[in-house]
């Protein structure tokens, strides 16, 4: 249902798997996040999109439907080359306080490197059908044309981003309506590995809609 914070992610699931929230940090407000916090939702979003934990979907190419006896799992759109935690390892991230003077120049060396996170070309010009949460780019009212697809609650909203392989720039050629910031939805259509840049995050893929439709937790 729309504005719930579970979607299915691989396949071999029957149910939708419980997604991360974010909760704010307890306590008095930092002049900027602390790193272990700031780094605490992209990890979990790299997990989540670990290329082992990732079960083989249905083929479906261009003009062979929409994956028609299943849906594109998300970390199918992680280059399978991709290591996100071999990133910790390299900066030694584990072994920070966040008091820890190499903390700001770790964090920066990250969010590069995540910013760089690669997509996976053999997605590219499949005709899909892809859940996740709406992140609105271009509203009119009730009308929705524009927004981010993202796997989790509260992506490109609190910060940092996902990597631009776990965001899909949908763009409607039909306004979609009643739909609204961090609803839940399947998309329809032909996704490309195109990247689309905004303020609120780096898309590493843009994916024209033929439909947008609510999520209904019957359809895991």
């Amino acid at each position: 249902m729309p504005g719930t914070s579970s979607l299915p992610l691989t396949a071999r699931q029957t149910r939708p798997a419980s997604l991360p929230r974010i909760v704010p940090a307890p306590g008095k407000a930092h002049p900027r996040p602390p790193l272990l916090l700031a780094l605490a939702v992209p990890l979990a979003a790299a997990i989540l999109a670990a290329p082992g934990t990732a079960s083989a979907a249905p083929s479906g190419g261009a003009g062979e439907g929409y994956l028609e006896k299943g849906w594109l799992i998300w970390d199918e759109l992680v280059d399978p080359s991709w290591d996100p935690q071999a990133i910790f390892n390299e900066l030694g991230i584990d072994q920070m306080r966040d008091d820890d003077p190499r903390a700001e120049e770790a964090l920066r060396r990250f969010m590069e490197r995540w910013s760089q996170a690669p997509v996976n070309p053999a997605i590219g010009g499949k005709a899909v059908k892809i859940p996740g949460f709406v992140v609105p780019l271009d509203i009119e009212g009730a009308e929705l044309r524009e927004f981010f697809l993202v796997p989790y609650f509260g992506a490109c909203i609190h910060v940092p981003p996902p990597p631009p392989n776990q965001i899909v720039y949908v763009r409607s050629a039909t306004p979609v309506e009643g739909v609204g910031v961090m609803d839940v939805v399947w998309v329809y259509g032909k996704i490309r590995a195109e990247s689309f840049r905004t303020d609120l995050g780096n898309a590493g893929y843009t994916l024209p809609a033929d439909r947008v439709e609510p999520y209904r937790e019957e359809d895991g």
